[in-house]
């Protein structure tokens, strides 16, 4: 059975790679969807006649992942083409969109442009075709092989096809499918049969069994033939090799394939040859691309040919295929310590690290991955350090991190070691998939090997949204799929994945819970958030699949200044910013605990100094206040004041002056406050009172004196007053 690529790959194949350029490039865009790379889509539009390997390089990097054709349109080109389900190659099922129409029947050639009638009115080929004598192959069978005629009306992409040497293209069955039309050298290109696909089909020169030597072109097929007498089958571009192969196969299980290389198709032959159990026979090392056994025979020689075929090898045969799923894994009773990144915190996997907007993120992660690499860490220190990706929304804030934390920390951190171990990227924002298949790069250019221990390469992406491009996050699907392409894609690479929380400004009483669907925690590894409580920044658990030394981390902030030119060369002050991860000295409960402590102790201070002035105030103006006038100045809540009071008065930094009952210029206003200076206080404390001053009842809270003397005119006699009293 197939799996989804291969579904895919042999759909692309039964499309004709002759398309007019916006077709091809559909088709193009189509496959990248299916999830087919560059060398797949380059061997496919190999067999277009006007192939250009820069032009489909060029056009495959201008596609964008995720965007435009969908998958669903190969099969339904495929489909228009001939291609078919059948019991071995069933076709994956297009998207819900490209089902609503039925799928097309292929297309029938206009009359007298099918492949049997142009081939029956063409006139038979001989030695003296131009394109025969160019190859040196005079002498090879021509029975099969015809020419376009003088007066021929044919056309193809505007062109007449007059002189053309033609190449049937039979399929797995023998029908006639297709043709091949061959200029003469310098008259253009190789084109084929519009409408009808080249995908499956052949042309065998020589005998019809023994060894089969499989080539991309005519050419190739003629001089294989000359130099061995063995079956030669061209292919008709390098892209139909695997399934004439595959063909062969099916029908000789025990034949001998020996697939005959044009220079630069290497790589993919074995693969090709390791599935359908063949030989490659390659050009020498050192040729120009494209060079083939037509060039090697007309330069070298037929014997130099045949020795190269004769050499063909077979590639090593793969391991049997295991299910997944039934790797069973040994038990051996032990119990192996956590894969650690940051020991003791972080293990192996991707670690989900959210935090608020503002919360400063880069300034607290880039150092930490910093540890990761061995450049500082004290109790955070890892045993052997590893190379850090660090792939960054802004690169110059990254730069300005790094620069404040070698250049202006005490942490003694070398320049050249960051240089060597550390790598930062510029953040583009593409399909996840594609994404982590940069992840065999990084193993390949920064695994170390330790004591026989591989030490992965840590890989950080700040931030998830400008690297990861999905077009729901809050679609559990979709981020279930993301994530799987990280684990998955990355192999095993520890991964960091920064976002944003769901709720901003988190503090450790929210529920903590990074933005987007759920599936992004349920699926990471690790889950930790980075939250602000007070002026101290903390890294917190969240989920883990192991037990960790710290439940948190404390980060440290610190800044430096210096100047810098900016790029027009003119000098200009710049801060620096980075923060520095630590197990915290006391955990996060008590920290807040305390602060809130100090908080009160801060508020009552002031309170406490509140009155004390409003106090000192208000006696100076000759209008002390009362408990009432001392809860007005204070503009707190009552019952804090008066508890504020009564403590200053415990303390004697604040006295109580009674006002005698026959003096009150009010009833309620019987007492007033004084504050007491810091002499005043120790005096009173020692016992040796206050000065007189002090206690003088100020006019606005006694009566005004009552005189003795009567006023004039009213006739009476101090007697009188003094009986009246």
């Amino acid at each position: 059975m197939l799996d989804d690529l291969d579904r895919a790959r042999d759909a692309l194949h039964a499309i004709p790679p002759d398309l007019p350029r916006d077709e091809w490039v559909r088709a193009g865009m189509a496959a990248q969807s299916a999830g087919l790379d560059f060398d797949a889509f380059d061997n496919w539009s190999s067999g277009a006649c006007n192939y250009d390997e820069r032009d489909a390089r060029d056009t495959w990097r201008s596609f964008k992942p995720g965007k435009g054709v969908g998958a669903g349109t190969l099969f339904k080109l495929a489909a228009e083409n001939g291609w078919r389900i059948s019991a071995d190659k069933p076709q994956r099922q297009a998207p819900a969109k490209a089902t609503t129409r039925p799928v097309e029947p292929p297309r029938k050639p206009a009359p007298g442009m099918g492949a049997r009638e142009l081939f029956g009115r063409f006139e038979p080929a001989t030695n003296e075709h131009s394109y025969i004598l160019a190859k040196a192959a005079a002498g090879v069978p021509l029975d099969t092989l015809r020419v376009v005629p003088a007066g021929d009306a044919l056309r193809i992409s505007g062109q007449s096809m007059v002189g053309f040497l033609t190449v049937p293209a039979y399929a797995p069955d023998g029908e006639l499918q297709s043709l091949q039309f061959i200029p003469p050298p310098g008259a253009g290109k190789k084109l084929n049969l519009p409408g009808a696909p080249m995908a499956g089909a052949s042309f065998t020169v020589g005998p019809a069994d023994g060894p089969a030597h499989l080539c991309e072109g005519i050419g190739a097929a003629w001089a294989v033939w000359q130099a061995t007498g063995h079956r030669a089958v061209c292919c008709f571009g390098w892209g139909n090799v695997a399934r004439v192969a595959a063909d062969l196969r099916q029908r000789d299980a025990s034949a001998r394939l020996i697939l005959v290389l044009d220079r630069g198709k290497e790589s993919d032959a074995q693969k090709i040859a390791a599935e359908v159990g063949a030989a490659v026979a390659a050009m020498p090392d050192g040729e120009a691309n494209n060079f083939d056994a037509n060039d090697l025979a007309q330069r070298d020689g037929h014997d130099v040919l045949a020795a190269l075929l004769e050499s063909a090898t077979e590639p090593p045969k793969p391991e049997p295929k295991v299910h997944p799923l039934a790797r069973f894994v040994d038990i051996d009773g032990t119990a192996k310590p956590p894969r650690w990144v940051i020991p003791g915190f972080i293990g192996h996997g991707v670690t989900v690290i959210a935090g608020a907007h503002g919360v400063g993120k880069t300034t607290a992660l880039l150092p930490l991955a910093m540890t990761a690499a061995g450049l500082h860490g004290d109790d955070l220190m890892p045993r052997q350090w590893r190379h850090v990706v660090y792939v960054a929304e802004d690169v110059e804030q990254a730069k300005r991190i790094m620069a404040g934390i070698v250049l202006h920390s005490n942490l003694g951190i070398n320049l050249e070691a960051v240089r060597e171990r550390l790598h930062i990227v510029e953040a583009v924002r593409l399909d996840p998939a594609f994404v982590a298949s940069v992840g065999a790069t990084y193993r390949e250019q920064f695994t170390r090997n330790v004591e026989g221990v591989e030490v992965l390469p840590l890989v950080v992406l700040d931030t998830k949204s400008a690297v990861l491009a999905i077009e729901n996050e809050n679609d559990n699907s979709e981020a279930s799929s993301m994530m799987a392409a990280l684990k998955q894609g990355f192999d095993r690479l520890p991964v960091w994945l920064i976002g944003h929380v769901a709720k901003a400004n988190l503090s450790r009483n929210d529920a903590l819970t990074s933005r987007g669907a759920s599936a992004i925690e349920g699926d990471a590894n690790q889950t930790l958030f980075l939250i602000r409580e007070g002026d101290t920044r903390y890294l917190v658990q969240g989920k883990t699949r192991f037990e960790a030394k710290w439940p948190e981390l404390e980060i440290t902030s610190y800044t430096a200044q210096t100047v810098e030119p900016d790029e027009f060369g003119n000098m200009e002050a710049v801060l620096l910013r980075w923060g520095i991860a630590a197990p915290a000295r006391q955990s996060r409960k008590e920290a807040v605990e305390q602060a809130a402590e100090q908080r009160c102790k801060e508020d009552e201070a002031s309170l406490r100094q509140g009155i004390r002035d409003a106090v000192q105030a208000a006696w100076i103006a000759g209008n002390p206040l009362g408990r009432e006038g001392v809860k007005v100045k204070a503009k707190r809540k009552h019952c804090e004041v008066l508890a504020c009071l009564e403590a200053l008065l415990a303390e004697r930094w604040v006295l109580e002056v009674f006002v005698p009952a026959k003096e009150r210029l009010h009833p309620r206003k019987s007492s007033f406050f004084i504050n007491l200076s810091t002499v005043e206080h120790e005096d009173v404390l020692s016992g040796a009172g206050l000065p007189a001053d002090k206690l003088v009842i100020p006019a606005s809270w006694k009566k005004a004196p009552v005189s003795i003397m009567p006023d004039a005119g009213h006739g009476c006699t101090t007697n009188e007053v003094t009986d009246h009293e």
